[in-house]
């Protein structure tokens, strides 16, 4: 077999037709600045070439064939992608667990070896169904395997007072069924309408409140809970999970469900016990508190092959940096490098060998203390004869690999060149590289030499924090200054910032809060208090939540431009004459293409999942109909305009002297490529934007609206797919928003960055339930001679 896998001509994208050698059985790291081309190498190159070969020989049987992005690929082996994209893992149901399989395993154990209370013994086997919240056989019967139950007052829906018109009239009235079913009933039961409900006998209120089945009503509070599910329903596909839905002015509560007490499962799951704990329990423990107990349980249960089998499936988690989790933690709650990370603990357990793997920036969410083990883990996979490509901005990694490859040198346009590869020593001497002078220890990130001083009477106080593995946290937050929050993975950073102060702040600044819901119920520690919220003018969080779940959304829809560029095209002489409306230049309204819906491709299945996608013939790949093409701002159409980079998009539409130009297009993109933003275009979809790139579209959004002083910003790993010389532009940024004024929160495991607050507060000293304690503060300087900060000896090698 070839020692190289030889790529020529690659040009999806903005690759130029570059050629690329990775050697085989080798650590290769791609690196380069954001948006130079490296994603398009790794994944939308090697891995989908590599995947379409396989299913080529497997069952799945092509309908069309893909058009290439290279002249070929050579010595290429089945590849698998571990990609950190949360944007693809978006089931609620979906838990650590059910994604390791390892709940299954626990099932199989409970209903070999499980031990019944007595009281709930029927004599029938266990099975393996019964325990598990996604069966029928095992999911509670109240909350059908949801964990949560509407509390709904049925004395409030039908007061006896209240006369049966008034309850209706405005309400079931408006449904033809039901009002058609409601007379038959009236009818049947010689029910006037007029009559009080408390003057029903006790036959009649039975049937008027839960239904008549010779009349076909539904009764009252039946009706109540079927419009209840339409709203909750309605609230979630609109992303307002949270919002509070009031019917005839009656509340619903959303509870813990009563019967099941959370737990989704049915009365013989939670009544049976190991060593004293039931499954619920186990699945609720941190994964290296579950190690801990089952080694435990060894000698003591009988299916010890079966735990030996969970054992090593948690080991393999713990040396990954996951042993913070639990098995009941669900998937779409994860970042996105814990994500790739759960993925790569399947592959190593899975012991395979001769796979081209390529990763996502696997460090990402890890403290520098973690990087290590999993480097070696992943050096494992390359010793046991598979070769691994990561896409990498860590200084660490790229140390560790055999081999580089540089793209650039600059994003988008300007980028897709190969610049360099070649090893490591090689590669630190290489002068056109924008990478290699951090490698090389020529260039570094400079770190603050003074800080700006605490104003003790202008603190933001979070007391008796206890949420996840929170220890009665009391914490002050300086008002005004670059805030940074370390801690290893699973300290407790986000459970004490995103899970407790976000939702007490929303609580209290209500409309003065930025913040997108993605439509999960949000935890509210009702034993935290808060105080110094009356410092604060605005408070914006940016996370790493998608930007948009439509194939169709875009940037430029979600920051507010596309209206304006429509709006413009409208305008034109030959709009105007035409009749065409702003809805013409939108794929999502009249001017989307009818075959694609608006998409430019139609996807073909092949067979397991897997699907290929051709360019739509009826519009050419635009998605757009023909009018809408024909239209043109000073010579651009709606599709050139979607195919600029936001740093060509500041050029067209900021000229004075262009009938283009908009003031207030040009000042949200400007912001953009202050955020290292400036590579994307204006209509990529945003279902391909990575978390990292989401936030900051999110933060350039925002600060394009809101300037000036006492605003604060949370923001979550702000530089995660960063190159060096891109983390150097969003740290200048957030100095300046911070010397402006303004709070800036970021919870961070870099040190460049973390060296450049003016405050720390590090959480540890473990993660999980070594957890959960504030163990060090003050600004860099003092943490790194503090006896008991982890992060400390990492800030040393800053300076």
């Amino acid at each position: 077999m070839s020692e190289y896998i030889e790529i020529k001509g690659a040009n999806i994208h903005n690759l130029k037709n570059i050629d690329i050698r990775i050697p085989r059985n080798k650590l290769t790291v791609i690196t380069g600045v954001s948006g130079s081309g490296k994603s398009s190498l790794a994944f939308d190159t090697l891995y989908e070439e590599g995947k379409r070969r396989y299913l080529l020989f497997s069952e799945a049987q092509f309908m069309v064939e893909a058009s290439p992005g290279f002249e070929s690929i050579t010595g290429l082996s089945p590849t698998v992608a571990v990609e950190q994209r949360v944007i693809r893992q978006s089931n609620p149901r979906s838990t650590v667990g059910t994604r390791t399989k390892i709940s299954n395993m626990l099932a199989v154990l409970f209903a070999s070896c499980g031990q019944r209370e007595s009281e709930y013994d029927d004599n029938l086997p266990l099975t393996m169904e019964m325990f598990q919240k996604n069966s029928p056989k095992g999911m509670c019967v109240k909350c059908l395997g949801t964990g949560r139950y509407h509390l709904i007052d049925e004395e409030a829906i039908v007061r006896p007072d209240m006369p049966i018109r008034d309850l209706f009239d405005g309400f079931l009235m408006k449904h033809r069924h039901h009002r058609s079913s409601f007379k038959k009933f009236c009818d049947l039961h010689h029910i006037d309408v007029d009559q009080a409900i408390g003057s029903l006998s006790e036959e009649q209120l039975t049937v008027f409140k839960y239904g008549c089945r010779k009349s076909g009503f539904v009764g009252a509070v039946v009706f109540f809970h079927e419009m209840h599910k339409h709203y909750t329903s309605k609230n979630m596909r609109h992303n307002s999970e949270d919002k509070e839905i009031i019917l005839w002015g009656i509340k619903a509560e959303h509870i813990t469900c009563p019967k099941c007490g959370g737990s989704c499962l049915g009365e013989q799951a939670m009544h049976t016990r190991i060593g004293g704990k039931t499954i619920t329990d186990l699945e609720q423990m941190y994964i290296k508190d579950l190690l801990s107990f089952l080694l435990n349980q060894l000698q003591n249960v009988s299916g010890q092959h079966l735990i030996r089998e969970i054992v090593t499936k948690l080991q393999c988690l713990v040396d990954i940096g996951l042993y913070h989790l639990s098995l009941s933690r669900q998937v779409p709650s994860l970042s996105g490098g814990e994500i790739q990370r759960l993925f790569l603990a399947s592959f190593i357990i899975a012991e395979l060998d001769s796979i081209i793997f390529i990763f996502d920036e696997p460090t990402i969410g890890l403290h520098e203390a973690e990087k290590e083990s999993l480097i070696r883990i992943i050096r494992h996979l390359v010793e046991r004869g598979n070769t691994v490509v990561a896409v990498e901005h860590d200084k660490h990694f790229m140390e560790a690999a055999d081999y580089i490859i540089d793209l650039g040198p600059e994003a988008g346009r300007n980028g897709g060149e190969r610049i360099f590869q070649g090893t490591l020593q090689e590669f630190m001497s290489c002068t056109l590289s924008k990478t290699a002078p951090f490698l090389a220890g020529s260039k570094r990130l400079a770190a603050k030499k003074s800080y700006k001083p605490v104003d003790r009477s202008k603190m933001l106080i979070l007391k008796h924090a206890n949420l996840h593995n929170l220890r009665d946290v009391t914490v002050s937050i300086p008002i005004g200054l670059f805030v940074g929050i370390a801690g290893v993975s699973g300290s407790g950073k986000s459970s004490l910032i995103q899970d407790t102060l976000v939702p007490k702040l929303k609580q209290m600044l209500q409309n003065k809060m930025v913040f997108e819901n993605d439509g999960s119920l949000p935890l509210i520690d009702d034993r935290a208090e808060l105080s110094g919220a009356e410092h604060v003018r605005k408070c914006i969080v940016v996370d790493q939540r998608p930007i948009g779940r439509s194939r169709t959304s875009c940037p430029a829809t979600y920051t507010g431009v596309m209206d304006r560029i429509r709006a413009s095209l409208a305008k034109t002489p030959d709009s105007q004459e035409r009749g065409y409306t702003p809805g013409l230049f939108s794929v999502n309204s009249e001017g989307g293409c009818p075959t694609c819906k608006g998409d430019g491709y139609t996807q073909y299945h092949v067979g397991f999942g897997n699907f290929i996608e051709q360019e739509c013939e009826a519009c050419g790949g635009t998605g757009y109909v023909e009018e809408a093409m024909t239209v043109k701002l000073d010579g651009k159409n709606i599709k050139d305009m979607m195919a600029m980079s936001v740093s060509e998009a500041v050029t067209f539409f900021g000229r004075k002297d262009s009938v283009a130009y908009d003031k207030m297009i040009v000042n949200v993109l400007s912001t953009l490529e202050r955020v290292g933003m400036g590579y994307i275009t204006l209509g990529q979809q945003t279902p391909t934007i990575s978390g990292g790139e989401a936030q900051r579209i999110k933060l350039a959004k925002e600060l394009a609206k809101h300037s000036g002083a006492g605003n604060v910003y949370i923001l979550d790993e702000p530089t995660t797919g960063l190159s060096f010389s891109d983390t150097e532009r969003l740290l200048e940024l957030l100095k300046e928003l911070a010397d402006a004024g303004n709070t800036i929160i970021v919870t961070e495991h870099d040190p460049a960055i973390l060296a450049n607050c003016d405050y720390l507060i590090e959480m540890g000293p473990g993660g999980g339930s070594e957890g959960g304690s504030v163990i060090a503060e003050g600004n860099p300087r003092e943490l790194a001679s503090h006896p008991d900060s982890v992060i400390g000896k990492y800030l040393n090698e800053v300076w």
